[in-house]
């Protein structure tokens, strides 16, 4: 038995109201070299690759009362043709037809008594493309992890499908009695106060000892005069004049309760066309990720007269996921804040300040170590998680408060190589992300091969005609990109 993270299980205790825990991501893929079903293609593949992925076979024991975190065990009664669908929309199906059907899909929660990932292969697309859309729950992947998956599954080279063989034979748990999960629960938490007090003294170690601010404050108190504390006081430091915004974001009509309903957006960029915007400003690439959503999120709010004085605020996940981590199955990261400039009308202008905003965001993430992040997490009670998650959703508090923050803007690095299911080439690979309490749009995007794929889920009820993004955020990248012609031409 392998217990849960408790950044893993935040995922978990999330679900409440409207709020679902999984993310997934639809493919298209050409089946005109194919000569049998991509179906049978698909089912073939996993059965010959699950000892590569621990995910697929492990299911959740839940511990009595939320006493403790919850944990993994290899399921004894594991059923792949349960996980595995096949579905088809009405042929020729349109974008509009896969997006729905996406989106109904996306909006019903995992069985948590199965493994936490289902896989549906859809068919009645034309043109010999068949899409494969899959879901698995966030306690298990985050985003790096996730992409690490599909190259698991798939293959760059079509004629070479060789797999190593298992080290072990894979042997099934047994399913733990309630008493003995109740006893597991009463243990951790007469042992969590411990646990939080050695977490709270390494927490503070860590922190005066990496950060110069911190040890600013630290001397100016006094604290490097105390025997003990002061060794860990830096000798000289320098206070970050640049911060992020702490303040409150301002309201959209996204950021309220969302209900369990959903809508989703998808399409594609050329990656060049972005290299040329942050080659010829000096920004990086995420930076006109960033500029390009602020751009569309700007003309969106503008044409409902719902654009705010002060700027969005996007929470952007950044991984902390290391080498030696590459093929840990659970989750690795941490989040900054940046504003999106939506107040400013030049686009150019609005990169540049979403440039500085991010630089400064990344140096105050630099100086809080990932692992007093995960201490933080890993010292919440599970119970208390849950039950402020209920409360939240019953009381709709988030109608009637600011955010902390108005976006999910999420930038994954993909594979620049084909994959392929046999024969099949994935063409494109979209994210279908999640949205949360008071934050009723994500924006997701996934390199592959030489282009971007966008994924935009939405509450339905909040933004149900999350389709007009596509043109915004087309016409935002065609706003920047001209920018640069311009700025190049000078």
């Amino acid at each position: 038995m392998q217990q849960l993270t408790g950044l893993d299980n935040s995922f978990l205790s999330m679900e409440a109201g409207g709020e679902l825990g999984h993310v997934g991501s639809l493919s298209l893929f050409d089946t005109e070299r194919l000569d049998r079903p991509f179906i049978d293609v698909v089912r073939d593949t996993l059965e010959k690759r699950l000892h590569l992925l621990a995910p697929y076979r492990r299911r959740l024991v839940e511990v009595p009362l939320d006493l403790d975190r919850p944990y993994w065990i290899e399921d004894p009664n594991f059923d792949m043709d349960f996980h595995i669908r096949h579905i088809a929309v009405p042929p020729p199906g349109d974008e509009q037809q896969l997006s729905a059907l996406v989106s109904r899909l996306h909006a019903r929660a995992l069985d948590r008594g199965r493994p936490l990932w289902e896989l549906y292969v859809i068919e009645g697309l034309g043109d010999d493309r068949v899409a494969l859309y899959t879901k698995i729950h966030h306690c298990t992947i985050d985003g790096v992890s996730g992409a690490q998956m599909s190259q698991i599954l798939m293959d760059v080279d079509p004629d070479n499908t060789s797999v190593p063989a298992p080290k072990h034979a894979w042997v099934a748990d047994r399913i733990p009695d309630t008493t003995e999960m109740l006893a597991r629960g009463i243990v951790g938490a007469l042992t969590q106060p411990g646990r939080m007090a050695r977490s709270m003294v390494r927490s503070a170690r860590t922190l005066i000892e990496t950060n110069e601010a911190v040890g600013d404050a630290a001397r100016s108190l006094g604290l490097d005069k105390i025997p003990y504390v002061g060794t860990f006081v830096p000798e000289t430091g320098e206070v970050d004049a640049e911060a992020v915004p702490q303040t409150p974001a301002p309201r959209t009509p996204w950021n309220r309760t969302i209900t369990p309903h959903r809508r989703f957006a998808y399409f594609s960029h050329p990656l060049d066309r972005y290299k040329r915007i942050k080659n010829v400003f000096g920004t990086t690439l995420n930076d006109v990720v960033m500029a390009v959503t602020g751009s569309a999120l700007r003309a969106y709010l503008e044409e409902r007269s719902a654009l705010p004085v002060d700027p969005l605020i996007a929470m952007v996940p950044v991984s902390v996921r290391t080498e030696a981590e590459a093929n840990d199955y659970t989750n690795r990261v941490t989040t900054i804040l940046s504003e999106l400039a939506t107040n400013e009308v030049d686009p150019v202008a609005r990169l540049m300040r979403i440039h500085r905003a991010m630089k400064s965001a990344k140096r105050m993430q630099g100086a809080t170590p990932a692992a007093m992040l995960q201490d933080v997490a890993e010292n919440a009670m599970p119970a208390l998680i849950g039950q402020a998650a209920r409360i939240a959703a019953r009381t709709k508090i988030m109608d009637r408060m600011n955010p902390p923050f108005n976006v999910i803007i999420s930038n994954v690095p993909g594979p620049r190589e084909s994959l392929y299911f046999g024969h099949a080439e994935m063409l494109t690979y979209y994210p279908v992300s999640a949205v949360a309490v008071g934050q009723g749009l994500n924006v997701t995007v996934t390199s592959y091969k030489d282009h971007l794929d966008w994924g935009l889920i939405s509450c339905r009820e909040l933004v149900p005609d999350v389709w007009a993004f596509e043109e915004l955020f087309q016409g935002a990248l065609d706003e920047l990109e001209k920018a640069a012609e311009l700025a190049e031409g000078r």
